[in-house]
């Protein structure tokens, strides 16, 4: 509790400032407050929070007219943890590669629109957030192909061998840790048929590393800089930036093991 409403403040006009956010939802993996508060919505806070006229926090978030949204009143609409209902097949921090404009996410859409037509035209919410769909959209072909290279490397066994000195994965086994929309089960990816690798950071080769950084930190910047407005974060930022590197990075791995492989033959 202490984290979002401070030691002898427990007052929900304490919590409902964006700071109080901060401290959990920032880092590589979940860019949250970053995207935010380089966002034109989070300058229009920085500038106008301390003027109880742009933002009062006496009042409850259902009453609030806020001159700019802040993480609660997007987040807690009403009150309530429920940013789900708003979220539009944005699983696993935007990674999952779907279609995210199929007519089955229609009313979870609609949701998001109508908390962005407070302040926008119904028009211009849904313009935003089928950039954000095109934006995540390119990021996951370029994240299925890195997967791809370094899928092809270790099926060829020319990729670096996993590291089983140090603690197994979920399964008890070195299964191979990499995924792409299904399972790769089977003898060659090292586990039983049915089972998966643990998509991880650790305990990983190198290769699997980098293909875990340019979907879990450089994908993920990308989809939460749309999701808040920050659109730095998906164009000239380490977003899209970062998975142009890290493919270049696979692909340069790749090229060398295959040329070593052949020299050893």
């Amino acid at each position: 509790c202490n984290t979002c409403h401070q030691r002898h403040q427990f007052l929900p006009a304490v919590a409902r400032h964006s700071e109080q956010c901060k401290a959990c939802y920032w880092g590589k993996d979940h860019r949250d407050w970053e995207a935010y508060d380089i966002s034109i919505h989070g300058i229009v806070y920085q500038i106008n929070k301390w003027n109880p006229v742009e933002f009062d926090f006496s009042k409850k978030l259902s009453d609030a007219d806020y001159v700019g949204p802040t993480c609660q009143y997007c987040h807690m609409r009403g009150g309530h943890h429920n940013v789900q209902r708003l979220s539009t097949v944005y699983t696993s921090m935007g990674m999952s590669n779907a279609d995210r404009g199929a007519p089955l996410w229609k009313e979870k859409r609609d949701t998001w629109v109508s908390v962005c037509d407070d302040c926008h035209s119904p028009r211009f919410a849904r313009e935003n957030l089928q950039a954000m769909d095109e934006a995540c959209k390119d990021a996951g072909l370029k994240y299925t192909e890195t997967f791809k290279v370094a899928e092809n490397l270790m099926l060829a066994g020319m990729d670096e061998p996993m590291p089983k000195d140090l603690a197994p994965d979920w399964s008890g086994q070195h299964i191979w840790s990499l995924k792409i929309g299904a399972y790769h089960d089977g003898p060659e990816y090292g586990g039983q048929p049915g089972e998966s690798g643990e998509f991880r950071m650790s305990n990983c080769s190198a290769v699997e590393r980098i293909c875990f950084e340019s979907v879990g930190y450089w994908q993920t910047y990308i989809m939460k800089g749309m999701a808040h407005g920050s659109w730095n974060d998906a164009t000239y930022c380490d977003g899209p930036f970062g998975m142009d590197r890290w493919l270049v990075k696979v692909k340069t791995f790749a090229e060398e093991a295959i040329r070593l492989s052949e020299i050893e033959k």
